[in-house]
């Protein structure tokens, strides 16, 4: 009986998982037609579950689909794609704010705290930098401001913070590395994660893409399961688009010494904690 069950609580996970990749595969060989019933199918699969089944990981697998559905329903009222951002992402909070609410994940699984916010913050905003220097060197995207206007930078950068960031976290770190860890473990849950994270950015049609953002999001999750923290997450995230949108087309010279200096304020930081300990102690 207990084989018999750990078969059915995999066959749980693989099948809702297994439908959110084949839909991003076909999005990825130009086939949106065929993934969108598919989204929609697994959606609806996962919200009757959760009604019959208790199963925490069934609401966290539902924020996949319902983005990607919200991503290509919203209709397009911005020429500037920049402030389409806001339109995608801020429908996600509501959810969000669901599982939350009805304690799906707890705010401290989804790492509601600003603790150890500022000894994280140097390596999260390195981290941020060389992740999405690298993206652009794969992607080479176009700036998603005009004129170098520093109004628009400056919307940009709280953009990418507190929509792309806080949402995608929350999503894929606070919610989806949290069930997956505790259903398969943390190495499974950790790498599992950031596959489907990698497979969520089909819509760009490059395989060397798929493949970094993957290892981009087993960077994130590392660093989420280090810090126990979605603002330190969200922060490296939305730096990373920052990165990828704006420094990186603009000036990337400049990237390695934005890089450089946080890491050294960041390991000051944990040489002077470590000399404080110390000094405690004896």
């Amino acid at each position: 009986m207990k084989a018999l069950n750990a078969k059915r609580y995999y066959l749980d996970l693989l099948i809702p998982v297994f439908l959110i990749l084949l839909a991003e595969i076909l999005i990825f060989y130009g086939k949106p037609e065929a993934a969108m019933p598919i989204h929609a199918l697994n959606l609806v699969f996962l919200s009757l579950s959760t009604i019959f089944v208790n199963n925490r990981t069934y609401p966290a697998l539902m924020l996949l689909p319902l983005f990607r559905l919200l991503n290509v329903a919203m209709p397009v009222f911005f020429h500037l794609t920049l402030y389409s951002y806001v339109l995608v992402y801020a429908p996600m909070f509501i959810p969000m704010y669901m599982i939350l609410k009805e304690r799906f994940i707890t705010a401290e699984e989804a790492g509601l705290t600003f603790e150890r916010f500022w000894f994280f913050l140097p390596v999260s905003i390195s981290m941020g930098l060389a992740l999405g220097w690298g993206e652009y060197m794969v992607i080479k995207p176009q700036m998603l401001v005009v004129d170098n206007d520093l109004q628009q930078m400056l919307i940009l950068a709280l953009t990418m913070i507190f929509f792309v960031g806080i949402v995608e976290e929350f999503v894929f770190r606070s919610s989806l590395q949290t069930v997956l860890q505790e259903r398969i473990g943390l190495i499974g849950g950790l790498v599992l994660a950031s596959v489907i994270f990698g497979f969520m950015h089909s819509g760009y049609h490059l395989t060397l893409e798929l493949l970094y953002v993957s290892l981009a999001g087993l960077a994130f999750g590392v660093l989420f399961w280090l810090s126990k923290s979605l603002p330190i997450v969200s922060l490296a995230h939305g730096v990373t688009n920052i990165a990828l949108f704006l420094i990186a087309p603009l000036k990337p010279e400049i990237l390695p010494y934005l890089i450089i200096g946080p890491l050294f304020l960041f390991f000051f930081y944990a040489y002077a904690l470590d000399r404080i300990k110390e000094r405690i102690a004896t």
